[in-house]
């Protein structure tokens, strides 16, 4: 690819020997200088195809001041990720990179700023912040990177990109990165991409070919006892502290060990280690007590938990001190865990593409992987949804047995159930015993009834064919999973509950006991019977022939098929026969349309869609995530298609239904609908920005002021001077300052023991003049404004406390 060496011992230094698909394909394309939209699963090195390129047109700092590469996350988490990567490939370079992340200091940030910094890796609102703040002029940008894309153009960031793209230079190179990506690009047009070449692989295994997965059919009451049952029995997690934790225990005392003998993530026991996910951060506080009890090794990590918190409870799971990280959605993107074995799906997640960032936390780099997921009734929908969007076939109970494959299909059943009554048993004594335990229950239950509530709706297809899969006995058998484990006892338990689910009594609560009676409800319900059994069994036998039939053609086009198809075997094709020529003039020539065609090719506008795989795009679709076809706002059908990674409480779920309907609006006396509140009608302090969009007035504090006036820094140098020589070492000051400064010492106190040595330096002071003791620089006996208010004040307030009447008054 024509990288430097420098950048190719960085790549080696890394383990990599090989590139990726997705980085074959667009490392060339971005070093020729093109403008790139690339999609490839998760865990494809979709980072590194962009920082690579990147680093290799930089190649060495550059002495003029500005920016010139801006890296745009979504998430704090993703944005430090991203920056470990930079680090590891720009060693051996001087280039210069700042985070830019909320939740850190705006004082560091502005020293990074003035320090001249090649790349800037940022999140939208920390960056327009400083942009405002500090008058940043990005026309030096000449590579912008929208990392994963559809999560960035949602519009919860629709006004600070809009100001971030109207600054940037029209002759900069956009890249757009993600895992789910739509094949329209018409939804990335505020990007300004010029001629944009598309890079979608893996549209066919939108997840990891080595993942395997798992879908449970639970009952809601069953499912703490569920996911007790998958770590002990399925992933056979071991109880109690971890090897790593142990080391640490030991190592407390003992100099820390730096350099390549340093503990790495990578050497931390890993095959057992798990993330589960979970809907709400009341479910994540109450599995991370359960697990806790049950005698796990347990890191969380939700929206609103503190950012050091959630650092090191990252850390801590990377590290290997505990075996599983319970979360919501929040650590779904970006977060690059290097080896992890298994993904649980506590709660189904209400979008496809959801599922698709969740399981890609697993498999990743060629390494294997298992995903579990819990589904119950109310969540057969959103599986059936899976399911089309997946392209995959779906396999009930052991009905596709010896053929089936967890890595090609979709595999529903359901748990041995006295493996899992023994778990659940357990989950009922700890409830029992720990009241605490029990509260987060409740407060748990609460939360999921509002998350139910808000989630988005599955498409109205896959809610009629969840009832009939509901209805198939098939749904309630073991999972193929458990064949080892069944035994022909379970297999007749398992029939006998069948026919016990299935049984219909002859005679209804109203005919019980009333035969050779005379009765009313038993007559009636007698002829009701006479009139209903005969429709019945004529659905029935429609069904059956219907069913007979598409089978029978079925097989007609199969067979079929086999005869139209020649055998590969039998036919041989002579390619060296062909001439260059031939060749040319029969691939470069398009077939021409038939005399009776009058379609334009070129302005011709078909009514159905291209993609034959219309679930697919329409998952895949930022301001389409959902699976609902109904049509409302744009701006609500955006919001509903939002993944927002903070909405994982309580406080957060009335969002999405406050942003329907209308409000009053004070100032100009009339309703409003509650989407424009995002433009400032709603009161709060909003400002023009340079592209004409409303942003909040508080990014103008004057925060930046008041730190150049603290530390003394000159003038900002414009784009394209050069940088002064000390700008690196002095945070961006370039001036060295000594303090000169002379003051005299305080009063010397007689009760303190140092009293005389204190009152020898105040004469020393009055001496040579120093400070208030200098020439001609007297005690100020003038009073102002503020101080004689004060003196009365203080006079009146004294007054008011120790006034007394004087004896004449009394008299």
């Amino acid at each position: 690819m024509g990288l430097n060496a420098n950048l190719l011992k960085a790549i080696t230094r890394k383990g990599f020997s090989v590139p990726t698909p997705i980085q074959r394909k667009t490392i060339p394309l971005l070093l020729d200088g093109q403008d790139v939209v690339g999609m490839a699963r998760t865990g494809s090195g979709k980072t590194a195809a962009f920082v690579i390129p990147m680093i290799e047109k930089l190649k060495a700092h550059s002495a003029k001041v500005g920016a010139r590469a801006v890296i745009m996350s979504p998430s704090r988490e993703l944005a430090l990720q991203t920056l470990k990567v930079v680090k590891e490939f720009g060693r051996g370079t001087d280039l210069r990179t700042v985070l830019l992340v909320g939740g850190d200091s705006l004082e560091e940030q502005f020293s990074s700023m003035t320090s001249n910094p090649d790349i800037i890796i940022a999140t939208p609102g920390r960056f327009l912040h400083l942009k405002v703040e500090m008058d940043l002029d990005l026309s030096s940008v000449r590579y912008i990177v929208f990392d994963e894309a559809d999560r960035l153009f949602e519009m919860g960031f629709a006004a600070q990109l809009a100001e971030i793209l109207y600054a940037l230079p029209a002759s900069r190179q956009s890249l757009l990165f993600s895992a789910t990506l739509p094949k329209s690009l018409v939804e990335f047009a505020r990007a300004g991409l010029q001629e944009p070449k598309l890079v979608r692989l893996d549209a066919e295994s939108k997840v990891s070919p080595d993942l395997e997965s798992a879908f449970f059919t639970i009952k809601s009451a069953d499912k703490e006892g569920a996911l007790l049952h998958i770590l002990q029995d399925i992933i056979k997690m071991p109880t109690g502290e971890t090897e790593a934790a142990k080391k640490a225990k030991q190592a407390i005392g003992k100099k820390r060990k730096r350099g390549p003998d340093a503990p790495s993530a990578k050497d931390a026991p890993t095959e057992h280690s798990t993330i589960v996910f979970a809907a709400t951060k009341h479910h994540v506080e109450y599995l991370t007590a359960l697990l806790r009890s049950s005698g796990y090794a347990v890191s969380h990590v939700y929206g609103s938990l503190d950012q050091t918190a959630r650092k090191m409870q990252v850390e801590e799971f990377r590290a290997g001190m505990t075996n599983v990280l319970v979360v919501t959605d929040v650590a779904a993107r970006g977060i690059d865990i290097p080896i992890l074995a298994n993904v649980i799906n506590y709660d189904f997640p209400a979008q496809p593409k959801i599922f698709v960032h969740r399981v890609g936390r697993t498999a990743r780099a060629g390494r294997k992987g298992w995903s579990y997921s819990l589904v119950r009734d109310s969540d057969m929908p959103y599986l059936l949804d899976l399911q089309l969007f997946l392209s995959r076939r779906l396999v009930l109970g052991r009905q596709g047995s010896g053929e089936a494959s967890f890595a090609h299909d979709v595999v529903v059943g359901s748990f041995v159930r006295s493996r899992m009554e023994r778990c659940c048993e357990w989950v009922n004594k700890l409830l029992g015993e720990d009241e605490d335990l029990d509260a987060l229950r409740v407060v748990a239950s609460k939360g999921e009834k509002l998350y139910l509530r808000t989630r988005n709706a599955a498409s109205t297809e896959s809610v009629k064919r969840a009832k009939d899969v509901l209805a198939d006995k098939a749904s309630s058998e073991v999972s193929m999973l458990f064949d080892d484990a069944v035994d022909q006892a379970e297999l007749e338990k398992e029939k006998m509950l069948a026919r016990i689910s299935g049984f219909r009594p002859p005679e209804t609560i109203f005919e019980v006991g009333k035969r050779g009676q005379v009765d009313g409800a038993a007559e009636i319900m007698k002829k009701r019977r006479e009139k209903v059994d005969p429709r019945r069994r004529q659905d029935a036998e429609a069904k059956a022939a219907t069913a007979a039939e598409e089978a029978e053609e079925a097989a007609i086009s199969t067979a079929v098929a086999a005869q139209e198809k020649p055998d590969e075997a039998d036919v041989d094709i002579d390619m060296d026969s062909a001439s260059e020529d031939e060749l040319e003039i029969t691939f470069s020539q398009p077939d021409k349309p038939s005399k009776g065609s009058f379609q334009d090719s070129e302005h011709f506008m078909s009514y159905t869609p291209k993609s034959l795989n219309l679930a697919e795009d329409r998952g895949y679709g930022v301001h389409s995530g959902g699976t609902d076809r109904r049509n409302g706002n744009f701006v609500e059908e955006a919001r509903g298609a939002t993944m927002d990674l903070n909405n994982d409480e309580s406080r957060g779920f009335a969002e999405p239904s406050k942003a329907r309907g209308m409000r009053w609006d004070k100032k100009n006396k009339k309703y409003v609908a509650r989407a424009n509140d995002e433009d400032g009608s709603r009161g709060a302090k909003m400002v023009r920005g340079e592209s004409g969009q409303k942003i909040a007035a508080s990014f103008r504090s004057g925060r930046f002021d008041a730190w150049r006036k603290t530390n003394k820094v000159g003038r900002m140098p414009r784009i394209g001077e050069t940088e002064a020589p000390s700008s690196r070492q002095n945070g961006g000051q370039g001036v060295r300052y000594k303090h000169k400064a002379e003051k005299a010492p305080k009063e010397a106190d007689k009760y303190r023991d140092d009293y005389h040595e204190r009152k020898k330096r105040v004469n020393e002071a009055k001496e040579k003049r120093i400070g208030k003791f200098k020439e001609g620089a007297g005690k100020n006996e003038l009073k102002g404004v503020d101080d004689v208010r004060k003196d009365r004040l203080l006079k009146q307030r004294k007054q008011e406390k120790f006034g007394r009447p004087s004896k004449k008054a009394k008299r």
